[in-house]
């Protein structure tokens, strides 16, 4: 009868143990955060000047086994930055989407509005990055991750001061954990600019939130103080 006692015991310390191993192994985002940097920062209080627009987004996870990725980024830019798209041509989606970088660049050179890198699962992997025009209110990402391995369109909507990116697959165990990325200072008419500011409340305050396919949600914020002209 004791032996049977032990035997029970030591089956269910087993069972515990796998149980808590598993758990484990299903890999959750843990932090998140975000640096953003419009350059130069001195600009009117009134009038919208252009800028460039630097976005850092890390996200770190408690272990990549049987991890997901993130499903959706929604980006809320302050009220006084905005996106201009002006004369850019719109870069038509089938011209990037299934296309690595310099293809995608040779496609549509005039519709670049920006570059930067990107990391999977904490730089195990790196990649590259470049922002298209589609359209006044469509951006597409188009990443190449281990250059030449695979390519990847995300596809970032504006409204208002709304800033969406969608499009991502759920690659388990292959995350993309950091974006460093810049939209350039670019002309887009005669008097504006791709990414334009204004200095009119001293400050700059962009929040984001990111859902994941596995049903977390994080956060972060930015802040940059601006200066205004005389």
């Amino acid at each position: 009868m004791r032996k049977r006692k032990y035997l029970i015991a030591a089956t269910l310390g087993v069972f515990a143990a796998l149980t808590v191993s598993g758990t484990a192994f299903a890999g959750s985002p843990t932090g998140q955060t975000l640096q953003t940097t419009l350059s130069p920062a001195k600009q009117s209080a009134k009038t919208f000047g252009g800028v460039s627009l630097h976005n850092i987004i890390s996200t770190t996870y408690d272990t990549f086994v049987g991890s997901h990725s993130p499903k959706t980024t929604t980006f809320t830019i302050p009220s006084d930055v905005k996106f201009t798209a002006g004369n850019i041509p719109a870069c038509p989606l089938s011209s990037v989407q299934g296309k690595f970088n310099a293809q995608a660049q040779a496609s549509c050179p005039q519709s670049i509005t920006g570059q930067g890198s990107v990391e999977v699962n904490g730089g195990a992997v790196k990649g590259l990055v470049t922002f298209f025009s589609g359209g006044p209110s469509t951006i597409y990402v188009q990443t190449d991750i281990g250059p030449g391995a695979t390519t990847l369109t995300i596809i970032g909507t504006i409204s208002g001061r709304t800033l969406t990116f969608s499009n991502i697959p759920d690659t388990v165990g292959l995350d993309l954990t950091k974006f460093d990325t810049t939209f350039n200072k670019r002309k887009t008419g005669k008097k504006t600019f791709y990414v334009m500011a204004r200095c009119k409340k001293k400050k700059w305050a962009t929040t984001e939130t990111t859902n994941f396919y596995s049903g977390e949600t994080l956060s972060a914020s930015s802040t940059q103080k601006c200066k205004q002209k005389k």
